[in-house]
């Protein structure tokens, strides 16, 4: 392993080589020493070479001991001489390659520091584009956030009128449904009263037509006998026919109403359908499914009455009937 050299080492071995008329250089002074790196080496001979100018200038920084003959001394002299314009030479040189080598540096680094400051430059502009763009891009997401959040507002808003529309739907048909069923119900009472109407009116019809055939046996029996009871009983005979036709007219008119009623009732069933069919429209579809129901249920209030004055009138006039037929005779 090689050992250490200091800064004296070199040193020394410069002023050796330098008295022996040799140009001290990195293997020299390596050589010389015999050992030591060449950086560490090169290090230290610049030191020599710049502290040797202040030697230089001290006569007796190398000059030789007293004992030294004559003749040596000349010569150490002369080497000296020698060694020192070496040294001169190789240490201008040495400056003016140094000086070469700063001026290439510092044409170097101007170049270097106007690369950098172009790329400075151009880092910069980046910077503020990418800090440009980051801004836009933050804008937009905030726009996009706010629009999102807006897009579930009126998706929830919506979704509720959805549900509240729903809700009206099914009310709606609840309504219509009931409303059907309470047609159906008036409708059926309507057509029960008509038919009981008509039972009745039969009935009375029939009893009309019984107690015609009786006052006939009555007035052949008593044709002969009774010739003024007799024209009384045709004339009463017209008149109960008369009232026979205008009952049964009466009944034709209740059917006909009663069939009326039906066809409505399809009507109002037809339309409860097309409001099950579109929701959209059974709000509308259900006032006038109302205001048909009402008009039926007005409908049928005015048939009853109908009814109740054709039982009045039919109870009347076969109360007169029987008031107005004769009284028998005695034989």
């Amino acid at each position: 392993m090689a050992r250490g050299i200091s800064e004296i080492d070199v040193w020394n071995a410069c002023d050796a080589l330098l008295l022996e008329g040799a140009r001290p250089t990195i293997e020299r002074v390596r050589q010389k020493i015999g050992s030591g790196s060449p950086n560490t080496v090169s290090q230290f001979l610049d030191t020599w070479f710049r502290h040797l100018g202040g030697r230089i200038k001290d006569p007796g920084a190398f000059s030789a001991p007293p004992e030294v003959a004559d003749p040596i001394l000349q010569a150490a002299k002369h080497f000296w001489e020698v060694a020192l314009a070496e040294t001169r030479r190789d240490f201008d040189q040495r400056l003016s390659e140094s000086m070469a080598a700063a001026v290439a540096n510092v044409e170097a680094e101007k170049e270097r520091a106007a690369v950098a400051e172009a790329a400075a430059f151009e880092a910069s502009a980046k910077t503020a584009r990418l800090q440009t763009d980051l801004a836009e891009r933050e804008s937009l997401r905030e726009r996009e956030a706010l629009a999102r959040s807006a897009a579930e507002a009126r998706l929830g808003d919506a979704l509720l009128q959805v549900e509240h529309l729903q809700a009206q739907v099914t009310r709606a048909e609840e309504a219509a449904n009931e409303a059907r069923m309470n047609a159906k119900r008036t409708a059926d009472q309507a057509l029960e009263r008509a038919a009981s109407a008509e039972r009745r009116a039969a009935l009375e019809i029939d009893s009309e037509r019984v107690a015609r055939a009786k006052a006939d046996k009555r007035a052949d029996a008593l044709e002969r006998k009774l010739e003024a009871a007799q024209d009384a009983a045709r004339g009463e005979h017209v008149k109960h026919t008369e009232e026979a036709v205008g009952l049964k007219a009466q009944v034709d008119r209740q059917t006909d109403a009663v069939r009326n009623a039906e066809e409505r009732e399809a009507v109002l069933t037809n339309r409860v359908e097309q409001l099950v069919a579109t929701a959209e429209t059974l709000r509308v579809s259900l006032a006038a499914a109302e205001r048909d129901a009402h008009a039926v249920n007005q409908q049928a209030v005015l048939a009853e009455r109908v009814i109740s004055a054709i039982q009045s009138r039919a109870s009347s006039r076969a109360s007169g009937a029987s008031k107005a037929r004769p009284a028998k005779r005695p034989a």
